[in-house]
């Protein structure tokens, strides 16, 4: 790494992160509750083998995501970081190139559930129309730049309250396994509503939301490769629960898939809070080196430290949520949720790789690390999940994250400098002496100081 010059005015430093991930976090999990209480309703009202097929589908637009959003989140606030007098141009480039993105998702997916799971292909169509809702996520980003993830937090609680209503509503009428499908596009739509009411009663205007063949070359270029680099590490993903779906029938996916939901709550938290966090790691590596290693180890230590505290729970509570949850059809899911709480700690760990990687390295290197990650399910999988049914897919996903997550990071030349920063992040329950050092690097007064040029 090298020293960078840098302007002020075009690469501001962020203030109160703390405050800002405390908002992400605090909406993340009161988001959790409630989706996971009515997760475990609706899981009880289609019985496993119809919430297999449910979530089977949802895994399948989950996967097309990628393509959908052309994965320009981080993208597009690092222009809005670098553009700061083009931010409508920004804005609304990102909209409309995202919103030809999903609706071409969309039309290729549903062609592709007709040939490949045509006994899926309803619910698979249905819910990729939520891919045409998601380019009203740019108004999110906008608020992330600012760090006032507080107006988006209370936007998507007010719209998964709505979509949550509809979920219950849909039990209560014993309505079936199509209506469901159905509802999650409504949840993207409640949302993006609310994310619009909420950008037009903000202090930070953009200006108009106009097209830039400028910038959009700027995104494409880096984005497209992003995309497909996306694309490939969530099929790669992803690949145990095709499998599961595949090799062992709809009622073992329902089981399987309701240990897999609750790990998804845990990774996407880690998104978040990256998320929120990139416009001052994006700075940061502007200005400084040393100030680039010292926020990405901030940001990896945070991210480890989500990832023990879901795995321990999981190991250790994990009988009772299932329990709570989803009653006694879901019991075999307690030793799948056990596996998958520690295959998450790698999953959530590497997340600051993926941020590192946008800013500083090739984004192929994410492809080969999918590859890997394909590979390694593969061939564990035909080996153990025969004979260990859903267990064997959940450790064939753990030794796939230990591969792919981590030591990808010491086999990838570009990537050992990270390396040492990712293993240091996974012992941070085991160095109490960084503690205090990781909370300042969150504290106002030290985000707005001024850092050192190199």
């Amino acid at each position: 790494m090298s020293a960078r010059p840098c302007n002020d005015r075009a690469v501001p430093a962020p203030r109160q992160p703390l405050q800002n991930v405390l908002w992400l976090v605090g909406e993340r999990v009161l988001r959790t509750v409630i989706t996971a209480t009515v997760l475990g309703v609706v899981a009880r009202h289609l019985e496993p083998a119809g919430f297999g097929r449910l979530n089977f589908a949802l895994a399948v637009a989950a996967i097309a995501t990628a393509l959908a959003t052309l994965s320009l989140e981080g993208l597009v606030v690092n222009e809005l970081i670098r553009r700061p007098t083009q931010t409508g141009a920004v804005l609304g480039t990102a909209f409309r190139m995202r919103l030809v993105a999903g609706a071409v998702t969309a039309i290729l997916l549903s062609g592709l559930a007709l040939v490949f799971a045509p006994q899926d292909a309803g619910l698979i169509m249905t819910v990729s129309l939520g891919l045409m809702i998601q380019p009203l996520d740019v108004i999110d980003l906008w608020f992330q730049r600012h760090l006032e993830s507080r107006r988006t937090a209370v936007a998507r609680f007010i719209g998964l309250s709505a979509g949550a209503t509809l979920k219950l509503w849909l039990v209560a009428s014993g309505a079936g396994l199509p209506a469901f499908a159905w509802a999650q596009v409504a949840d993207a739509g409640f949302i993006g509503l609310a994310l619009v009411w909420t950008g037009t009663r903000t202090a930070h205007h953009s200006g108009a939301w106009t097209w830039d063949a400028t910038i959009a070359r700027a995104l494409w270029t880096k984005g497209s490769r992003m995309a497909v680099a996306t694309l490939a590490v969530g099929f790669a993903m992803r690949f145990d629960q095709l499998l599961v779906r595949h090799w062992l029938g709809e009622k073992e996916a329902g089981i399987y898939f309701a240990a897999t939901r609750l790990v998804e709550f845990a990774v996407f938290t880690g998104s978040t809070i990256a998320l929120s966090l990139f416009p001052g790691l994006a700075a940061s590596h502007a200005r400084s080196d040393a100030e680039y290693r010292e926020k990405l180890q901030a940001l990896t230590d945070v991210l480890s430290a989500l990832g023990w505290i879901f795995a321990l729970g999981c190991t250790v509570l994990g009988w009772a949520v299932i329990a709570l949850l989803y009653g006694r059809a879901y019991a075999t899911a307690v030793p799948v949720l056990v596996v998958q709480g520690w295959a998450a700690l790698i999953a959530i760990n590497a997340i600051s790789r993926w941020q590192h990687i946008l800013l500083a390295a090739p984004p192929l290197l994410n492809l080969g690390a999918a590859l890997l990650h394909f590979v390694t399910v593969a061939l564990l999988g035909v080996w153990l999940i025969p004979g260990a049914g859903t267990v064997g897919a959940a450790i064939a996903l753990l030794a796939a994250n230990l591969v792919s997550g981590l030591s990808t990071s010491y086999l990838f030349p570009q990537l050992r400098p990270y390396a040492a920063i990712q293993l240091r992040g996974l012992l941070i329950p085991f160095t109490p002496g960084r503690w205090r050092a990781l909370l300042a690097q969150f504290h106002p007064s030290t985000a707005d100081a001024p850092s050192p040029r190199t």
